[in-house]
Protein backbone atom coordinates (compact mmCIF):
# COMPACT_ATOMS: atom_id res chain seq x y z
CA UNK A 1 0.00 0.00 0.00
CA UNK A 2 1.16 3.38 -0.56
CA UNK A 3 3.47 4.56 2.02
CA UNK A 4 0.57 6.53 4.44
CA UNK A 5 -2.30 5.39 2.67
CA UNK A 6 -4.70 3.53 5.44
CA UNK A 7 -7.85 1.45 4.54
CA UNK A 8 -9.72 4.34 5.21
CA UNK A 9 -7.97 6.89 2.64
CA UNK A 10 -9.22 3.97 0.45
CA UNK A 11 -12.48 4.01 1.41
CA UNK A 12 -12.45 7.99 1.57
CA UNK A 13 -11.04 8.06 -2.05
CA UNK A 14 -13.71 5.36 -3.24
CA UNK A 15 -16.56 8.08 -1.43
CA UNK A 16 -14.70 11.25 -3.26
CA UNK A 17 -15.23 9.50 -6.37
CA UNK A 18 -18.71 8.28 -6.34
CA UNK A 19 -19.22 11.89 -5.01
CA UNK A 20 -17.87 13.65 -8.13
CA UNK A 21 -19.20 11.07 -10.36
CA UNK A 22 -22.51 11.92 -9.41
CA UNK A 23 -22.44 16.06 -9.05
CA UNK A 24 -20.81 15.40 -12.92
CA UNK A 25 -24.15 13.58 -13.62
CA UNK A 26 -26.28 16.33 -12.31
CA UNK A 27 -24.36 19.61 -13.82
CA UNK A 28 -25.55 21.07 -16.99
CA UNK A 29 -22.39 23.01 -17.80
CA UNK A 30 -20.02 20.85 -20.02
CA UNK A 31 -17.04 22.49 -17.84
CA UNK A 32 -18.61 21.78 -15.12
CA UNK A 33 -19.22 18.04 -15.91
CA UNK A 34 -15.73 17.56 -17.34
CA UNK A 35 -14.31 18.82 -13.63
CA UNK A 36 -15.96 16.75 -11.74
CA UNK A 37 -15.15 14.18 -14.07
CA UNK A 38 -11.46 15.01 -13.86
CA UNK A 39 -11.68 15.01 -9.71
CA UNK A 40 -13.50 11.60 -9.88
CA UNK A 41 -10.74 10.47 -12.11
CA UNK A 42 -7.85 12.00 -9.89
CA UNK A 43 -9.35 9.85 -6.75
CA UNK A 44 -9.62 6.48 -9.37
CA UNK A 45 -6.31 6.58 -9.93
CA UNK A 46 -5.21 7.37 -6.06
CA UNK A 47 -6.90 4.26 -5.55
CA UNK A 48 -5.47 2.17 -8.55
CA UNK A 49 -1.96 3.08 -7.44
CA UNK A 50 -2.59 1.08 -4.39
CA UNK A 51 -4.46 -1.82 -5.69
CA UNK A 52 -1.28 -4.51 -6.30
CA UNK A 53 0.10 -3.76 -3.12
CA UNK A 54 -3.51 -4.17 -1.56
CA UNK A 55 -4.41 -7.47 -3.22
CA UNK A 56 -0.75 -8.73 -1.91
CA UNK A 57 -1.65 -8.28 1.56
CA UNK A 58 -4.53 -10.06 1.22
CA UNK A 59 -3.27 -13.08 -0.72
Amino acid sequence: MEEGMTEDDVLYFQRRAGAELELAQRATKPEVVAAHHRLAEAYLDRIASVEPARQVEHA
